[in-house]
Parts: structure tokens; C-alpha cells; sequence
């Protein structure tokens, strides 16, 4: 399984996931109520550079990021325009940008074990009303580590593509990252079904 995680020691890697967690939770509630304004737009968009910068993520990383988002984020940004004046839509779209970069950051500068390990310990006190917290760490880490196999797929594809030299519209990945999915899904159902997990 692939990770998105890249090893790292600056403060950002060694701050405890909670933490992580729980700024990411206060930074967005913070966008979700700041007014439209050309400040929160800065501020949005400061915020994930900063934590870039702390974390000391290779530039060639994060563009890569913002490249497997773009068309996501162009996107958001017509259709808000269609319904609201543009300060209001370029403000909603940076909030957009820096929540889901500063997610990035997080699954960036922190393994997935440590996630689930925090999620499990998060939960446990829930056991008492039928929640069980290590099934949702397992699921939680699924999707961690399929976030990460997607990416992979869209390369290859695209990769593929590209090598011979056959000119396709932009939309020409997604049916064959699609089925490359559906099989990774049995892959992983099948893994689970031999331990036991159901």
C-alpha cells in the first residue's frame, strides 16, 4: 500500500497528530467564519505556506499536490462565480485551497499508523455505545493508504498515455484509473476477508 506520508524531522513531523489534528480543526473553523475580504484571502492562503515552510516539504511535492487538485479548485472557482460577486467566490476558494493543503500537510508529516493510533485512542471512550474503535482506525487507514494508490494509478495511466504519444482529451484517465480501483478494492476486500476482518 502506498502512503502519503514523507519522512521528515521538523517540528510540524514531530508535533503529536492530535495536535495536528486539532489546529487543522480551529485554522478551519477560523476561514469558515472570517468575512470575505482581499485579508482572509491572504491569510488563507499564508496558512499552508507556512506549514510548507515549517514542515520542510520539497517544493516538487506540493506543486504536485496542487496539480492532482487544480482542476478540483477551477472548478469551485466558476461555479461560485455563476452565484456570487467575486470577492466573496475568490474568498471562498482560497478557504477551499488552504483547508485542503494544510490537510495534505498533515497526511504528509504524519504515518499512517500514528493517525489510526490517535483516532483509536479518540474513540475509546465511545466503546461503552457500540463503537468500535479499531474498526474505524482499519477503515481510516484504508483510506489513507488508498488516497495514496490513486495518485500512483493517475501516473501510471497518464504516464502511459503520454508514452504513446496519442493525443486524448484531459478526461481520458478516468475510466481506466477507475477500473485499475475497482480491482485494488477486490485486492483489499479479499485481504481482509482472509484475516478474519469481514
Amino acid at each position: 500500500m502506498i502512503s502519503l506520508y514523507v519522512p521528515g524531522t521538523s517540528v510540524v513531523h514531530r508535533a503529536p497528530p492530535a495536535s495536528k489534528v486539532g489546529l487543522l480543526a480551529v485554522v478551519a473553523l477560523a476561514l469558515s467564519v472570517a468575512p470575505a475580504s482581499v485579508w482572509t484571502i491572504i491569510a488563507a492562503l499564508a496558512a499552508p505556506a507556512a506549514v510548507v515552510a515549517l514542515a520542510r516539504l520539497r517544493p516538487s511535492t506540493v506543486l504536485a499536490d496542487i496539480r492532482q487538485l487544480l482542476v478540483l479548485f477551477l472548478a469551485v472557482t466558476l461555479v461560485q462565480l455563476i452565484f456570487l460577486d467575486p470577492l466573496t467566490a475568490a474568498t471562498n476558494t482560497a478557504r477551499i485551497v488552504s483547508i485542503v493543503l494544510l490537510a495534505q500537510c498533515v497526511t504528509r508529516t504524519t504515518p499512517i499508523a500514528a493517525m489510526v493510533e490517535t483516532a483509536e485512542r479518540f474513540l475509546g471512550p465511545l466503546r461503552r455505545f457500540g463503537v468500535r474503535p479499531e474498526r474505524v482506525g482499519l477503515a481510516m487507514g484504508l483510506v489513507l493508504t488508498a488516497i495514496g494508490q490513486l495518485s500512483v494509478f493517475v501516473a501510471q495511466v497518464r504516464d502511459a498515455q503520454r508514452s504513446r504519444g496519442v493525443r486524448l482529451p484531459p478526461w481520458s484517465w478516468v475510466v481506466p484509473v477507475l477500473v485499475l480501483a475497482l480491482h485494488y478494492a477486490d485486492d483489499v476486500g479479499d485481504a481482509l476477508e482472509a484475516r478474519g476482518q469481514g
